[in-house]
């Protein structure tokens, strides 16, 4: 008899946590929103896209935030516009008991900016998306042009089994290792400011300061090649001049060969 009668106590328990569940929630559902806040992280890179830009292309596809009651938003349709700005890299929406609807977004980080053979321009993030050129912004990165093959459509394969930048082709794919490996080191982030394809598919890189090439063929060893670059910089390049050498040759291992202007 004890334990029916603490059964029931239960069920009477279950049933009226649900009851005051079920009315909280159709309360909240009829909560009219008092605000919709858009909060942009930009994780240190450059602003390319801005609140404004997310408010106007959700009100675009006549969505109605503000003023609306909460329990009729399409937190769906507003969730995938917002993921679909070739900015965003995630997007994630709240709403709280106070009628108050916050979006979270994370905005992508630009590595380099690309020109191909036709002048048409675009960015790679820094997990291997290709992005379009912002309207808005222009992000200052290291620019890479030269014998790159037209990118007719900005458009990105995604794949769950592998690194995103595994999806590019060979010469966009070549391009961010050269932009990542620029990127972990202050010294060739300062150093470097254009990566050039040539006609044998081969890449320079053009520095800030002085007038050299500096060949670095492929992406094979491409951080020892760096290494030795920054070693040649900061102790041969002092004791001659930056101006000292027309062409820096990198292509060969443990080798670093270079040739005096005409």
């Amino acid at each position: 008899m004890k334990r029916l009668i603490t059964l029931v106590f239960w069920l009477i328990m279950v049933a009226t946590v649900t009851t005051l569940f079920i009315f909280a929630n159709k309360k909240q559902e009829k909560q009219v929103c008092k605000e919709f806040k858009i909060e942009i992280n930009y994780e240190g890179a450059p602003e390319l896209v801005s609140k404004t830009t997310l408010r106007q292309e959700i009100t675009q596809n006549k969505l109605k935030i503000k003023g609306n009651e909460t329990g009729k938003l399409e937190i769906e349709k507003i969730h995938s516009i917002l993921n679909s700005n070739p900015f965003v890299k995630k997007a994630t929406l709240t709403v709280g008991v106070n009628g108050i609807v916050k979006a979270a977004v994370v905005q992508r980080k630009p590595l380099v900016r690309v020109a191909d053979l036709q002048g048409r321009q675009f960015y790679i993030d820094e997990e291997g998306f290709l992005m379009p050129l912002s309207h808005e912004f222009s992000a200052r990165t290291v620019i890479a042009n030269g014998n790159i093959r037209p990118v007719n459509k900005i458009s990105n394969v995604v794949s769950k089994d592998k690194p995103q930048y595994q999806n590019l082709r060979p010469d966009l794919k070549s391009i961010y290792l050269i932009a990542m490996a620029l990127k972990k080191d202050p010294f060739y982030e300062a150093l470097i400011e254009q990566l050039y394809l040539d006609e044998n598919q081969e890449f320079q890189l053009y520095p800030k300061i002085g007038h050299q090439s500096i060949i670095i063929g492929d992406t094979t060893g491409i951080a020892e090649k760096l290494r030795n670059l920054k070693i040649f910089y900061t102790e041969g390049m002092k004791q001659r001049g930056w101006d000292a050498y027309h062409t820096i040759n990198l292509k060969f291992r443990n080798q670093i060969v270079c040739s005096k202007p005409n």
